[in-house]
């Protein structure tokens, strides 16, 4: 008789502004939720001040969750992503990162929206742990212009790209992609 694997935590870190509000990240979290089913489980806290929100308090609740969980899939949506990477780049989280999955993730940096609080370094790839990187951006996202996926494309060279087509930003219809890249990890 075979031991029934555990639960496997997914942190998914939200987008900025509410997640609940019609265009939120919180119907690719249902979805996700629902997707995945019983042998994942999604854990999407609300994150600080959403509406108006700064790296520091993002960063520590990011931390706060992570102190609870031994083993963890990491999704971001967008700002979401932008902070779990600059986060993950410090070099502070120690446990086991199962995945990384960054949604949409907008470029803070220099030559893309220039707002240094959010930039993550540009050798943030070899800042990372090893650990399986998947991006995912829509072709003609409406928010975050698609030429941002390159950027990360350069800097995490290891990373498997996902170019989307169609004009999703918070996928609220849902990902397959995400949730078959997330299945098709090794547990």
């Amino acid at each position: 008789m075979t031991t029934p694997l555990a639960t496997q935590p997914v942190l998914f870190i939200q987008g900025a502004g509410d997640m609940y509000q019609p265009e939120g990240s919180g119907r690719l979290v249902a979805y996700l939720a629902r997707e995945l089913s019983t042998d994942y489980r999604v854990i999407a806290p609300e994150m600080p001040d959403a509406d108006n929100p700064h790296y520091q308090p993002w960063r520590d609740r990011i931390e706060q969750e992570l102190e609870a969980i031994d083993e963890v899939i990491l999704v971001g949506h967008s700002f979401g992503g932008s902070v779990l990477l600059k986060y993950l780049a410090e070099g502070s989280h120690r446990k086991p990162i199962r995945g990384l999955f960054l949604i949409s993730v907008p470029n803070w940096g220099p030559d893309g929206w220039a707002y240094q609080e959010f930039a993550v370094p540009n050798d943030v790839g070899s800042k990372l742990p090893a650990l399986k990187i998947f991006l995912y951006h829509s072709r003609d996202d409406p928010e975050v212009p698609f030429a941002h996926l390159g950027y990360y494309q350069e800097r995490l060279p290891t990373a498997r790209a996902r170019p989307i087509d169609g004009s999703e930003h918070s996928f609220l219809q849902g990902l397959p992609t995400l949730v078959e890249d997330i299945k098709d990890l090794p547990r």
